[in-house]
């Protein structure tokens, strides 16, 4: 399996079509990073900037971004769902549809605030109760997920089973630093400084593991869509050359 999974690996790692995504990602999230930092750093230091150049700013310029990512994968692994019926890829495609829908209509917001209001107040947690609200949002979501993709990983064909564990991989990066570095940042009370520095830990991790998570769809659909046409080239010339 280990073999398997480095084969895999240095497959998709060599496909062009990820190699163009990256580098044509990669120089605008940087800007975006760089903005990011300054506007951190006017609001440290009392230099306020446009509030669009915070990464996690709705209706920034990088969320924009992300937004256009998640549902480019969505759709990649949607197709490669049609062309293979590997559960896998509809799987993860329906999780980067909600993403999307996440991200843009802050649907998990919406529910936290909705449900702290009947949560408990539990005096030893120093957290508001719309952000514990929010976590749990989070954790049921992602257990339906992991229900569907061990379901999916059952029926998979070990690539398509490779694929589905990489996704996965760059998924639970980013509850890492969506929920966990989250929930950290809103626990207890901090300094403008100490506040800024999470702010900016946790929706830079999670930016790049958009990315990558945006490059390795790229990947398994370029390597699996060549593959399928290799396979329809190869059935068609044994049709012909029975005939």
């Amino acid at each position: 399996m280990i073999g398997d999974l480095w084969r895999t690996s240095v497959e998709l790692a060599r496909s062009r079509a990820l190699h163009i995504a990256l580098m044509s990602v990669i120089p605008y999230a940087c800007v975006l990073v760089g903005l990011d930092v300054a506007a951190h750093y006017g609001d440290a230091t009392g230099a306020a900037l446009p509030t669009q150049f915070f990464m996690s700013q709705d209706g920034s310029f990088a969320e924009f971004l992300e937004y256009s990512l998640t549902a480019a994968s969505a759709v990649m692994l949607f197709v490669l769902w049609l062309r293979t019926r590997a559960l896998v890829y509809l799987t993860s495609a329906v999780l980067f549809v909600w993403m999307t829908l996440d991200n843009w209509g802050e649907v998990h917001e919406q529910l936290g605030f909705s449900f702290a209001a009947d949560m408990p107040i539990f005096a030893w947690i120093p957290v508001h109760p719309n952000h514990l609200a929010e976590t749990l949002v989070f954790g049921v979501i992602g257990l339906v997920w992991l229900a569907g993709m061990a379901v999916a990983l059952r029926q998979a064909d070990r690539r398509a089973a490779i694929h589905g564990v990489l996704i996965a991989m760059c998924i639970a990066g980013a509850a890492v630093f969506g929920v966990a570095v989250d929930m950290v940042t809103s626990w207890g009370e901090h300094t403008t400084g100490v506040l800024n520095l999470l702010a900016f830990i946790e929706d830079e991790g999670e930016f790049a593991m958009i990315v990558v998570m945006f490059a390795l769809s790229v990947g398994i659909f370029d390597v699996e869509a060549r593959r399928l046409k290799h396979q329809a080239t190869a059935q068609a010339g044994l049709r012909t050359a029975s005939a």
